[in-house]
């Protein structure tokens, strides 16, 4: 990255953090986040009981990429683009989970967790530090299209990944969002309760997320990151400096030398006119 782009970077960092206390929700905030058409929109759309009509539109085409909140009386959900689709849409997604309280990893039950998904995890992880293991929930989804012993055994293989690559292992949801609608529309409570929608809705109620400290936290962690870019930029800029210093003398030598024996023929030839 250029000295110009470094410097760029770290002034939008800077204005992200005086910014954030006054765009943040007084609510925790809830953001879901994951790979394109893994379930996100749909889950929101259930924990926000926007049964029959879409609060969170879950489109299969894309559209054009934002985040998209609702608020319930006790939190403000935040859908995201879908990660890994473009650059532009990871910067939207990342600017969502920077806003997050507590981060639903959204997962479709196709295998374990991809490259790219631990990649992300890995880098929210570090943002949330000491707050990560409680307020990163993985949500297994759509698991109506799968058995029991394959979900089960997914569930199994994430949480090796986690635990061996983040260092705990998080909290982790089967979540039908289709058995849940289903439920309350044909009022059938077992399906409503085999979604597991009700019971990840009762485990957010309970965290109790302090918002303050953890944004504190992550605000701390944000502003030790800022000046290590300052830092890194201030001794580039230093080296630079110095670098350019030397090249300035080095180039200017044959001047100076040229100078010098300019200044000694005149004072020679002026010492000669004096003796005559």
């Amino acid at each position: 990255m250029s000295k110009k782009l470094m410097f760029e970077d770290v002034c939008a960092q800077a204005q992200k953090i005086i910014k954030a206390p006054q765009t943040q929700s007084a609510k925790p905030v809830v953001a879901a986040w994951g790979l394109m058409n893994v379930g996100k929109s749909y889950l929101l759309n259930m924990l926000t009981n926007h049964i029959e009509t879409e609060c969170f539109k879950t489109n299969d085409v894309r559209e054009t990429a934002e985040l998209k909140r609702f608020e319930t009386d006790k939190f403000c959900f935040l859908d995201t683009p879908g990660l890994d689709a473009s650059q532009a849409d990871d910067v939207i997604a990342n600017a969502g989970a920077d806003q997050a309280d507590i981060i639903l990893f959204v997962h479709q039950l196709q295998g374990e967790l991809e490259q790219k998904e631990i990649e992300f995890l890995t880098t929210i992880k570090k943002s949330f530090g000491e707050h990560a293991e409680e307020n990163i929930i993985i949500v297994l989804s759509k698991i109506d299209k799968d058995n029991t012993k394959n979900i089960e055994s997914i569930q199994s293989s994430i949480q090796e990944q986690c635990e061996h690559i983040l260092g705990f292992q998080p909290k982790i949801f089967q979540v039908s969002g289709k058995r849940f609608k289903d439920g309350i529309l044909k009022d059938q409570d077992q399906m409503v309760d085999l979604s597991q929608v009700k019971q990840l809705s009762n485990h957010l109620e309970q965290l109790g997320v302090e918002v303050s400290e953890i944004r504190r936290a992550r605000e701390t962690q944000k502003i030790e990151e800022v000046t290590a870019m300052i830092n890194a930029l201030e001794t580039e800029l230093t080296c630079d400096i110095k670098d350019l210093k030397n090249q300035l003398t080095t180039s200017l030598a044959p001047f100076n030398s040229e100078m010098e024996t300019l200044h000694n023929w005149l004072n020679t030839r002026a010492n000669q006119y004096r003796q005559l």
